[in-house]
Protein backbone atom coordinates (compact mmCIF):
# COMPACT_ATOMS: atom_id res chain seq x y z
CA UNK A 1 0.00 0.00 0.00
CA UNK A 2 1.25 3.42 -0.62
CA UNK A 3 -0.89 6.52 0.83
CA UNK A 4 -1.88 9.09 -1.56
CA UNK A 5 -2.38 13.43 -0.80
CA UNK A 6 -5.66 12.96 1.10
CA UNK A 7 -3.87 10.20 3.55
CA UNK A 8 -1.11 12.41 4.74
CA UNK A 9 -3.49 15.08 7.15
CA UNK A 10 -3.97 18.46 7.45
CA UNK A 11 -1.04 18.12 10.22
CA UNK A 12 2.23 20.10 9.29
CA UNK A 13 3.75 17.69 12.47
CA UNK A 14 3.71 14.61 10.52
CA UNK A 15 1.90 12.70 13.78
CA UNK A 16 -1.16 12.23 11.77
CA UNK A 17 0.54 10.27 8.53
CA UNK A 18 3.00 8.72 11.34
CA UNK A 19 -0.08 7.54 12.89
CA UNK A 20 -1.29 5.87 9.70
CA UNK A 21 2.18 4.20 8.73
CA UNK A 22 2.17 2.66 12.40
CA UNK A 23 -1.01 0.62 11.59
CA UNK A 24 0.02 -0.17 8.22
CA UNK A 25 2.99 -1.50 9.58
CA UNK A 26 4.86 -3.90 6.82
CA UNK A 27 1.73 -3.24 4.02
CA UNK A 28 3.07 0.06 3.98
CA UNK A 29 5.65 1.19 1.14
CA UNK A 30 7.62 4.19 0.49
CA UNK A 31 10.54 4.57 -1.67
CA UNK A 32 10.79 0.63 -0.92
CA UNK A 33 10.85 -2.99 -2.97
CA UNK A 34 8.71 -5.46 -1.40
CA UNK A 35 8.37 -8.97 -3.15
CA UNK A 36 5.30 -10.01 -2.95
CA UNK A 37 4.43 -13.52 -2.66
CA UNK A 38 7.57 -14.89 -3.90
CA UNK A 39 6.53 -14.07 -7.39
CA UNK A 40 6.74 -10.29 -7.97
CA UNK A 41 8.79 -7.19 -7.58
CA UNK A 42 6.69 -4.17 -6.54
CA UNK A 43 8.56 -1.06 -6.14
CA UNK A 44 6.77 1.67 -4.50
CA UNK A 45 7.56 5.50 -5.51
CA UNK A 46 7.31 8.75 -3.37
CA UNK A 47 4.42 8.94 -0.63
CA UNK A 48 1.59 11.39 -0.39
CA UNK A 49 2.07 13.13 -3.96
CA UNK A 50 -0.28 15.15 -5.59
CA UNK A 51 1.54 15.26 -9.21
CA UNK A 52 1.86 18.63 -10.85
CA UNK A 53 5.41 17.69 -10.93
CA UNK A 54 7.17 17.88 -7.82
CA UNK A 55 6.06 18.63 -4.63
CA UNK A 56 6.76 17.71 -1.12
CA UNK A 57 3.84 18.63 2.05
CA UNK A 58 4.59 19.58 4.95
CA UNK A 59 3.13 16.47 6.66
CA UNK A 60 6.14 14.31 4.26
CA UNK A 61 8.71 16.88 5.13
CA UNK A 62 8.29 15.76 9.45
CA UNK A 63 8.27 12.62 8.51
CA UNK A 64 11.28 12.21 5.83
CA UNK A 65 13.01 15.73 6.02
CA UNK A 66 12.96 18.19 3.06
CA UNK A 67 13.91 15.57 0.42
CA UNK A 68 14.75 17.15 -2.99
CA UNK A 69 13.43 15.82 -6.50
CA UNK A 70 16.79 14.29 -7.03
CA UNK A 71 17.16 12.75 -3.50
CA UNK A 72 13.26 11.21 -4.70
CA UNK A 73 14.43 9.32 -7.73
CA UNK A 74 17.38 8.26 -6.19
CA UNK A 75 15.74 6.97 -3.48
CA UNK A 76 13.42 4.86 -6.50
CA UNK A 77 16.70 3.83 -7.98
CA UNK A 78 18.33 2.71 -5.08
CA UNK A 79 15.72 0.97 -3.88
CA UNK A 80 15.33 -0.88 -7.34
CA UNK A 81 19.10 -2.29 -7.16
CA UNK A 82 17.28 -4.67 -5.28
CA UNK A 83 14.75 -6.51 -7.36
CA UNK A 84 14.83 -9.84 -8.30
CA UNK A 85 15.59 -10.24 -12.16
CA UNK A 86 13.30 -13.19 -13.18
CA UNK A 87 10.34 -11.64 -11.22
CA UNK A 88 7.67 -9.28 -13.13
CA UNK A 89 8.23 -5.71 -11.93
CA UNK A 90 5.59 -3.59 -11.10
CA UNK A 91 5.76 0.49 -10.13
CA UNK A 92 3.44 1.68 -7.38
CA UNK A 93 2.72 5.29 -6.85
CA UNK A 94 -0.32 7.22 -6.10
CA UNK A 95 -0.14 9.92 -8.37
CA UNK A 96 1.78 9.01 -12.23
CA UNK A 97 4.55 9.90 -14.10
CA UNK A 98 5.07 12.82 -16.22
CA UNK A 99 5.38 12.67 -20.28
CA UNK A 100 2.28 10.35 -20.81
CA UNK A 101 0.15 13.03 -22.10
CA UNK A 102 -1.00 17.11 -21.63
CA UNK A 103 -4.65 16.72 -23.00
CA UNK A 104 -7.13 17.54 -19.77
CA UNK A 105 -8.12 13.11 -20.98
CA UNK A 106 -4.60 12.26 -20.80
CA UNK A 107 -3.70 9.36 -18.33
CA UNK A 108 -2.27 12.05 -16.09
CA UNK A 109 -3.53 14.83 -17.54
CA UNK A 110 -5.08 18.19 -15.56
CA UNK A 111 -8.42 18.42 -16.37
CA UNK A 112 -9.88 21.18 -13.59
CA UNK A 113 -9.20 24.20 -15.01
CA UNK A 114 -7.55 25.37 -18.51
CA UNK A 115 -5.24 25.27 -19.71
CA UNK A 116 -4.31 21.86 -19.67
CA UNK A 117 -1.33 20.16 -18.94
CA UNK A 118 0.97 17.28 -17.61
CA UNK A 119 0.21 16.81 -14.05
CA UNK A 120 2.15 13.69 -13.40
CA UNK A 121 5.67 12.92 -11.35
CA UNK A 122 8.65 14.12 -12.83
CA UNK A 123 10.71 12.16 -9.93
CA UNK A 124 9.03 8.83 -10.91
CA UNK A 125 9.35 9.40 -14.47
CA UNK A 126 13.01 10.21 -14.14
CA UNK A 127 13.48 7.07 -11.94
CA UNK A 128 11.31 4.97 -14.53
CA UNK A 129 13.24 5.88 -17.70
CA UNK A 130 16.70 5.41 -15.54
CA UNK A 131 15.58 1.85 -14.79
CA UNK A 132 14.24 0.82 -18.38
CA UNK A 133 17.58 1.11 -19.55
CA UNK A 134 18.48 -1.86 -17.62
CA UNK A 135 15.31 -4.19 -17.26
CA UNK A 136 11.74 -3.72 -18.88
CA UNK A 137 9.37 -2.51 -16.20
CA UNK A 138 6.28 -4.66 -16.85
CA UNK A 139 3.41 -2.45 -14.90
CA UNK A 140 2.77 1.37 -13.55
CA UNK A 141 -0.11 1.68 -11.24
CA UNK A 142 -1.44 4.60 -9.54
CA UNK A 143 -4.43 6.67 -9.34
CA UNK A 144 -4.91 10.45 -7.99
CA UNK A 145 -6.51 11.29 -11.59
CA UNK A 146 -10.37 10.64 -11.45
CA UNK A 147 -11.47 8.73 -14.20
CA UNK A 148 -14.47 11.08 -14.75
CA UNK A 149 -13.17 14.39 -15.92
CA UNK A 150 -14.40 17.98 -14.61
CA UNK A 151 -16.16 20.17 -16.28
CA UNK A 152 -18.05 17.94 -18.46
CA UNK A 153 -15.18 16.85 -20.53
CA UNK A 154 -16.03 13.33 -20.07
CA UNK A 155 -14.00 10.68 -19.09
CA UNK A 156 -10.37 9.80 -19.17
CA UNK A 157 -7.91 7.35 -20.89
CA UNK A 158 -6.77 5.22 -18.38
CA UNK A 159 -4.39 3.00 -19.84
CA UNK A 160 -1.72 3.57 -21.64
CA UNK A 161 1.79 1.16 -23.19
CA UNK A 162 4.84 3.30 -23.85
CA UNK A 163 7.24 2.75 -26.59
CA UNK A 164 9.49 0.94 -24.02
CA UNK A 165 6.73 -1.54 -23.55
CA UNK A 166 5.66 -0.79 -19.97
CA UNK A 167 2.12 -0.67 -19.49
CA UNK A 168 0.83 2.37 -17.81
CA UNK A 169 -2.62 1.62 -15.27
CA UNK A 170 -4.90 4.63 -13.49
CA UNK A 171 -6.93 2.70 -11.10
CA UNK A 172 -8.73 5.81 -10.18
CA UNK A 173 -12.27 4.60 -10.85
CA UNK A 174 -14.26 7.57 -8.79
CA UNK A 175 -16.32 6.56 -6.63
CA UNK A 176 -15.59 2.95 -6.35
CA UNK A 177 -19.21 2.04 -5.46
CA UNK A 178 -22.57 2.50 -7.09
CA UNK A 179 -26.09 0.85 -7.18
CA UNK A 180 -28.15 -0.25 -10.00
CA UNK A 181 -31.55 0.40 -10.27
CA UNK A 182 -32.66 -2.43 -8.04
CA UNK A 183 -30.31 -0.80 -5.45
CA UNK A 184 -27.71 -3.68 -5.43
CA UNK A 185 -24.08 -2.52 -4.30
CA UNK A 186 -21.04 -2.65 -7.14
CA UNK A 187 -17.59 -2.12 -6.33
CA UNK A 188 -14.96 -1.43 -8.45
CA UNK A 189 -11.90 -3.40 -8.53
CA UNK A 190 -8.95 -2.97 -10.87
CA UNK A 191 -8.26 -6.98 -12.24
CA UNK A 192 -4.32 -7.39 -13.55
CA UNK A 193 -2.96 -10.88 -14.24
CA UNK A 194 0.27 -12.33 -14.90
CA UNK A 195 0.64 -15.74 -17.02
CA UNK A 196 4.32 -17.32 -16.79
CA UNK A 197 5.76 -13.92 -15.89
CA UNK A 198 4.06 -11.83 -18.19
CA UNK A 199 1.51 -9.24 -18.52
CA UNK A 200 -1.60 -10.93 -20.01
CA UNK A 201 -4.84 -9.00 -18.63
CA UNK A 202 -6.20 -5.92 -17.30
CA UNK A 203 -9.54 -5.09 -16.83
CA UNK A 204 -11.50 -2.96 -14.50
CA UNK A 205 -14.26 -5.36 -12.69
CA UNK A 206 -17.58 -4.28 -10.87
CA UNK A 207 -18.45 -7.10 -8.05
CA UNK A 208 -21.39 -7.38 -6.35
CA UNK A 209 -21.00 -7.73 -2.67
CA UNK A 210 -20.92 -11.54 -3.23
CA UNK A 211 -17.91 -11.68 -5.96
CA UNK A 212 -19.85 -12.06 -9.07
CA UNK A 213 -18.43 -9.76 -11.63
CA UNK A 214 -21.22 -7.73 -12.94
CA UNK A 215 -19.45 -5.40 -15.37
CA UNK A 216 -15.88 -5.70 -16.72
CA UNK A 217 -13.89 -3.50 -18.89
CA UNK A 218 -10.88 -5.45 -20.91
CA UNK A 219 -8.24 -2.55 -21.32
CA UNK A 220 -4.96 -4.62 -22.13
CA UNK A 221 -5.26 -8.83 -23.40
CA UNK A 222 -2.04 -10.57 -24.58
Amino acid sequence: MILGNHDRGKDPSGETLLKQIRVLQEKYCAWELRIFNNQLNILSARPCSSGGGYYISNEVKAVYGPISEQESVNKILKSSEKIIKDFPLIVMSHAGPSGLGSDPSSICGKDWKEPSCDWGDRDLAVAISEIQKKRKIDLVIFGHMHNRLKRNQGFRKMFKIDKEGTAYLNSAIVPRYKTNKKGELFINFSWVEFLENKLTYISQRWYSEWGEICEEEVLFRN
